[in-house]
């Protein structure tokens, strides 16, 4: 097992999607969340608004090919234990998120990430807008790696492809009573984690 490499999820893990995107529907659909215990954006910001019906991506998929993505402000405490597992351990971080298959889209998710989190941003993968990771994670499997993910799914295929999973803690992912994902709160649950390797 490479022990110098996490792999992790992007969005509501190391970058605070969510706020930005709740600012971006606030300013353009004058649209605040009704339930932030709900993952789907649909059942986070109410019924009755959707552009399009037969797409659940849609919004999410403007707003992550809009400017907006290339300034996404870090979620909870990852700079500072991620920048510590960095230069204390040197481990990187493998990034694979659902973002966008845009070239432009892609180029400012990896300048977000390096400007936040400089050198410990190892590789970017970018998939589609809500795409599965199943096949991104078959490089890995039974590696036995963490991988840190916000969606309750993820994790669980995290799991199934023999990787240590770790939940970071949401409104939207409190129903995931599952003993074989590791639920933390931020990056430095995971720091402490890897300080006992």
């Amino acid at each position: 097992m490479d022990m110098k490499k996490i792999l992790s999820d992007c969005d509501g893990v190391l970058l605070d999607w969510n706020y930005s995107f709740e600012k971006w529907m606030k300013f353009h659909f004058d649209m605040t969340v009704q339930d932030p215990t709900q993952y789907s954006i649909k059942d986070r910001f109410g019924t009755g608004w959707m552009l399009d019906p037969e797409d659940k991506f849609y919004l999410p998929r403007v707003f992550c090919n809009s400017s907006r993505i290339g300034s996404l402000k870090p979620l909870r405490d990852a700079v500072l234990y991620v920048s510590k597992l960095y230069n204390e351990y040197g481990i990187t971080i493998d990034v694979i998120t659902s973002l966008s298959l845009d070239p432009e889209s892609i180029k400012l998710r990896e300048a977000n990430l390096r400007h936040v989190f400089g050198n410990a941003i190892d590789r970017v993968i970018c998939l589609d807008t809500g795409a599965d990771k199943d096949e991104a994670l078959e490089e890995w499997r039974d590696s036995g790696l963490v991988w840190v993910e916000d969606k309750i799914e993820n994790a669980r295929t995290g799991v199934d492809f023999g990787l240590d999973s770790f939940l970071i803690d949401h409104p939207y992912n409190k129903e995931c009573q599952d003993d074989t994902i590791n639920r933390v709160h931020g990056w430095k649950e995971i720091y402490e984690y890897v300080k006992g390797w």
